[in-house]
């Protein structure tokens, strides 16, 4: 389809305010993850005003906006994530949280008050669309990973989505510029848990028992040999351990000794091969100490790895509506992980960030900050590429149909 860039520029001027305002109206009240009752409530308030049809309560609280174009069977999908964190605000905002100990510290009110404004510019070009779009107000990011519930639901079904884009605000890059990173973005990760027996025994007779704490604290050290030994040089992986907890009394040797940490990597494939290495190792010192070892799994998010079609579209599009100055690129991926990755792998997936950063010389400080504070002119950039991403997609895919 054929639009002008200045109409929809205008367009987004229009509304700016308003969806500020709904921001704001989020920011204030936040919810966690699983909790985001009344978030969802202003989200299909806000849809019923605008005339968008909507599917409530999908994977807990999510909501499934749809805008039916031309084509009513084929759909591009466009997410925004719902929840909030458990950090109390300390920034002075008139707006701020009002709710004690929870705070939108990740930006997802900006992510949703974007998709909100999207969906109003888009709805208004129905008519005009070449194909249907699919709004995903999605719940859990922070925690079990809502993006994986609202596919087993079926929100890539009915209209069909090929295709879903998504954004992520970002401290470190200024106001109105974005940035796009080709293929691997973010990793893959896995929590492990690893639990040492041993015997117990008073301490003034260690030879009476078998500590496991020795057997343990060689298990921390030698897990960083894979990264360094087993892992092929080029590539790209991170095993931390973060918690370690053994005894109860400073004369008991103790019976059992507990670490658990996360692995990162940036395919699939170097994340069950490190979970083998982290296997063998563990089981390997403690038999070498007489000690029997247990080591869970449990798998998180799957690596983000952006489609490069989409990136060509969505970068052409950004520049379009942005100018090349604003567009920024970077091949160095992130081992952070996000659940969007969900939708890389069961659909074609484009991430991108959007800038958040101060440009007038005060600290911008980062996501998961109690003093996040970033700049909302960064919404008037997010509505705009998410539209103009969308109608590029839609003229694309569209052509195949």
């Amino acid at each position: 389809m054929k639009y002008q860039i200045e109409e929809i520029r205008s367009r987004v001027d229009d509304i700016f305010d308003e969806v500020v305002e709904f921001r704001r109206e989020l920011h204030m009240y936040p919810e966690l993850s699983e909790q985001e009752c009344e978030t969802a409530k202003r989200i299909q308030s806000r849809l019923k005003q605008i005339g968008v049809e909507f599917t409530p309560d999908v994977a807990g609280h999510g909501v499934v906006g749809t805008i039916y174009g031309q084509n009513r069977e084929k759909a591009v999908g466009i997410r925004a994530d719902i929840d909030a964190l458990p950090i109390t605000e300390q920034t002075d905002f008139p707006y701020k949280s009002q709710t004690p100990g929870i705070m939108h510290a990740c930006g997802h009110d900006i992510h949703t008050a974007i998709l909100y404004g999207t969906a109003k510019i888009l709805s208004e070009m129905k008519e005009q669309l070449p194909g249907s779009v699919k709004l995903f107000f999605q719940p859990s990011e922070e925690t079990v990973g809502g993006a994986k519930q609202m596919i087993e639901e079926g929100c890539l079904a009915h209209p069909e989505v090929q295709s879903v884009i998504g954004l992520h605000v970002d401290s470190g890059i200024p106001a109105g510029a974005v940035l796009f990173t080709p293929g691997a973005m973010n990793a893959a990760s896995c929590e492990f848990y690893v639990t040492v027996m041993g015997k117990s025994c008073h301490g003034a007779h260690p030879d009476e028992g078998i500590d496991p704490l020795i057997p343990a604290c060689n298990m921390v050290t030698a897990l960083q040999s894979i990264i360094t030994r087993r892992l092929d040089p080029a590539d790209t992986g991170l095993i931390t351990v973060g918690q370690f907890h053994s005894g109860t009394k400073n004369n008991v040797i103790p019976g059992e000794t507990k670490f658990s940490g996360i692995i990162r990597t940036l395919n699939l494939e170097n994340r069950e091969k490190l979970k083998e290495e982290i296997k063998r190792i563990c089981h390997g010192i403690a038999v070498a100490h007489g000690a029997t070892v247990d080591v869970e799994f449990f798998d998180s998010y799957p690596s983000l790895e952006n489609d490069d079609q989409l990136y060509q579209w969505m970068q052409v599009a950004a520049e379009k509506a942005l100018g090349s100055e604003n567009i920024v690129v970077q091949s160095k991926p992130s081992l952070g992980a996000d659940d969007f990755s969900y939708f890389c792998h069961e659909s074609r997936g484009l991430y991108y960030m959007i800038g958040t950063g101060l440009t007038d010389g005060r600290e911008s400080f980062s996501i998961h900050s109690e003093f996040f504070n970033p700049d909302e002119e960064c919404i008037r950039t997010g509505i705009l590429t998410e539209v103009v991403g969308a109608l590029k997609i839609l003229e694309e895919e569209s052509k195949t149909w």
